[in-house]
């Protein structure tokens, strides 16, 4: 087959393997990296049949052969993927477009373009393995775990625990986690995305969220900005923390401190300097009211009264009940 010498230029110069076949699926060019892919020179591969050459012989030769039906069809065919043998039998992953070529009219073969992506396999196997890793950790987590398109609030991931199931395409953030149709607003309830793409750095929020139950949990959100290459923020990853438990605890904590303060205020007031009646032993407070000495005494410390009769008392006010208990005795 001839070619001018600017063609042959070309087709010696692309990276990608270049064959031309007849209509009997003869070769009858090969460029250098056809060689180069399969492992047979130009000459070991003129005028040989394809199959013996970069593929195996098979019963789709004759009924779904690629070549033949671009052939048969008129029409290119485009980016097919197949298994291309190599000399010392290596299987490569190659992607095919095929293209029949003309003689005036008639269609006299096939012009096929062979690209090895062997390696692009096996590094989108890598990543496809790598995401597999990835979504199992983040599933793992037990905190929810969202991604959030920075200008529509649409979720683009979320972990089990933000949402169990399949998400569905446009859920935003703020109905997954809030149960509103709207973004989140004000000083009580600010958003987080916004808080995000005002600071441009990473941002804390405490919030109170909705589970799907209908329950309220009080949560310490975490956001984070993705950039794109132009440094504008597409997206931002948020997780949340339940502080629920915390916060309880906290309030109890600061309620435990008051009643600890007003104890020690009551024992102080005992323990200080208290006016009291030296005939009927009332008791004044700071407002200036006087008090039964059990009265003022049981309000302001845990003591507590149980009134009997000393022998002075029972002798003066009964007499006659303490003579005969004195002399049974």
């Amino acid at each position: 087959m001839q070619f001018t010498s600017i063609h042959e230029t070309i087709l010696n110069s692309m990276n990608e393997a270049v064959y031309v076949v007849d209509r009997k699926m003869r070769i009858q060019y090969a460029n250098p990296a056809a060689a180069e892919l399969t492992g047979y020179s130009t000459d070991e591969s003129i005028g040989r049949y394809c199959d013996d050459i970069f593929c195996e012989k098979s019963s789709c030769c004759e009924v779904r052969c690629p070549p033949r039906k671009a052939m048969t069809d008129i029409t290119p065919i485009l980016h097919r993927e197949a298994v291309t043998i190599h000399k010392n039998g290596q299987a490569r992953q190659t992607q095919i477009s095929i293209s029949p070529y003309f003689d005036g009219d008639e269609c006299v073969g096939a012009v096929l373009v062979l690209k090895d992506i062997t390696e692009l396999r096996v590094a989108e196997d890598r990543i496809k393995q790598q995401n597999r890793f990835l979504t199992a950790v983040i599933d793992a987590l037990p905190h929810p775990f969202y991604v959030v398109d920075a200008s529509t609030y649409e979720l683009q991931l979320a972990n089990y625990a933000a949402y169990p199931g399949d998400l569905p395409a446009g859920k935003r953030c703020y109905a997954v986690s809030h149960g509103r149709s709207s973004p989140c607003s004000g000083e009580d309830d600010p958003c987080l995305l916004e808080r995000v793409k005002e600071t441009g750095q990473p941002v804390v929020l405490e919030h109170t969220h909705t589970n799907q139950d209908g329950t309220k949990r009080n949560v310490e959100v975490h956001g984070y900005p993705i950039f794109d290459q132009t440094g504008k923020i597409i997206q931002i990853i948020e997780y949340c923390v339940d502080i629920s438990e915390r916060k309880q605890a906290a309030g109890e904590r600061e309620k435990l401190i008051v009643d600890l303060q007003k104890a020690l205020q009551d024992v102080r007031t005992l323990s200080g300097l208290l006016p009291i009646c030296s005939s009927c032993k009332k008791i004044r407070d700071d407002k200036g009211y006087w008090n039964i000495l059990e009265q003022y005494i049981s309000e302001h410390s845990d003591a507590e009264f149980s009134h009997g009769l000393c022998p002075d008392c029972a002798k003066t006010l009964y007499p006659d009940y303490y003579k005969k208990g004195a002399a049974r005795k």
